[in-house]
């Protein structure tokens, strides 16, 4: 068997790219022209091509998900067994962490357990989420049409990370240039500054005083600064495992104004894409909200969404359990409320979900006309700070100059 990347349409014009394992370039492309993909290029793949040195992490990119649940929705409607399919698949990934896991879950299938079941069981690696679709496809006989669901679901989750990893990286830049226009201040220039107002007797302001002090205490004891900020970091990041801090952090971020409307338009897009496939595949309304509750990593929210469970246990609607308990798009909670009163809310959630990505890249625009301009605002400022600082007794040196000689 051989390794291939390959690049592939569909019927629409779509594009799909990945690996696949066949014995040859041949049998690839009639394999995926069995599931309706149309090879446009192909090549085959080195053992060096796919080494999983550097994916061995205790994580599995939605983007390999993705991957995951094309190949093997191919292969099933291939006619190969899920099994031998789990077991070919493994040797595909990229990700070592990955590829560990369906090397367990092949075991457990071999044990008598099913692909769902044995899934539930590494929910770090299959979210609930994945996991409670392919159960849904296997009692409904359509595991195929559902993995190619799931992986059309990853890939919009992983073109909004990107999108946010994208929107934020102007500004984190401009953060790392502030601290280093700072240090190149502190470590060379002021000290010169220094040297040559004390030959002069130059009487400073007190501006470029503090200034010179903090350059001073900087480069006499930056060990010790370098230390209180690796310490503070560090027990920064040990505070996000405790409880009350992390919930505290998460209310700040569906709360601060700047990051309050990317956030909560991030869990709309996500929830209505979620709950609308869930009970297009079958799921009821109780489960579908038990198996997106397990897929929610903000605290804050997770304690008001728990609250709606418990409402719809007890006979509230759903569009009257979120409006009581959660501050959601009123646009979501009208579709909610259409799709209860036609019993059409999977076919209305899916159809209104683009509409909800679109309001995340507006969210990111939004963030991104703030961020930017305020940290271009910080930078400036710093430097205008300095540059006074500098300058002011060379100022005044000039100015009582030509006042003597006048």
């Amino acid at each position: 068997m051989k390794k291939f990347k390959y690049t592939a349409t569909d019927k629409e014009g779509k594009v799909t790219k990945g690996t696949f394992l066949a014995e040859s370039e041949a049998e690839m492309k009639e394999m995926l022209l069995k599931s309706g993909l149309y090879v446009t290029s192909s090549r085959a793949l080195s053992s060096a091509d796919f080494s999983t040195f550097f994916s061995l992490s205790g994580k599995v990119k939605v983007k390999d998900l993705s991957q995951f649940c094309n190949q093997f929705s191919v292969m099933i409607v291939s006619g190969v067994p899920i099994v031998e399919s789990i077991s070919l698949l493994k040797t595909q990934t990229q990700s070592g962490l990955l590829k560990k896991t369906l090397a367990k879950i092949e075991d457990d299938m071999k044990q008598g357990l099913l692909l769902s079941d044995a899934m539930k069981k590494y929910p770090k690696v299959f979210p609930p989420f994945f996991s409670s679709m392919v159960f849904v496809g296997e009692n409904a006989g359509c595991l195929d049409q559902v993995l190619v669901t799931v992986a059309q679901y990853f890939e919009t989750e992983d073109k909004t990370k990107r999108k946010v990893k994208g929107a934020l990286a102007y500004p984190a830049l401009l953060l790392v240039l502030t601290v280093a226009v700072v240090i190149l201040m502190f470590v060379f220039i002021i000290p010169t500054f220094i040297s040559s107002f004390s030959k002069m007797n130059v009487e400073m302001p007190p501006l470029t005083m503090a200034i010179f002090n903090m350059s001073q205490f900087f480069r006499e004891y930056w060990l010790y600064v370098l230390a209180f900020i690796a310490a503070f970091v560090i027990i920064l990041w040990l505070l996000r495992f405790v409880p009350s801090f992390r919930f505290f952090l998460d209310h700040m971020k569906v709360t601060l104004p700047v990051f309050k409307r990317l956030n909560m338009a991030r869990f709309t897009s996500r929830f209505a894409r979620s709950l609308g496939l869930l009970l297009d595949n079958g799921a009821d309304t109780l489960g579908a909200l038990e198996n997106i509750r397990q897929t929610i990593d903000n605290k804050y929210l997770l304690a008001q969404f728990d609250k709606v469970i418990v409402q719809v246990k007890m006979g509230a609607s759903l569009s009257k359990a979120l409006t009581a308990e959660m501050k959601l798009s009123p646009i979501l909670l009208q579709m909610i409320a259409v799709g209860e009163k036609t019993g059409e809310m999977a076919a209305v959630l899916l159809k209104t979900a683009p509409y909800f990505d679109q309001d995340v890249e507006n969210a990111l625009a939004a963030m991104t006309a703030i961020l930017q301009p305020a940290v271009l605002v910080l930078l400036g400022g710093v430097i205008a700070v300095l540059f006074v600082a500098m300058y002011s007794p060379i100022l005044s040196m000039i100015t009582s100059m030509d006042t003597t000689s006048a």
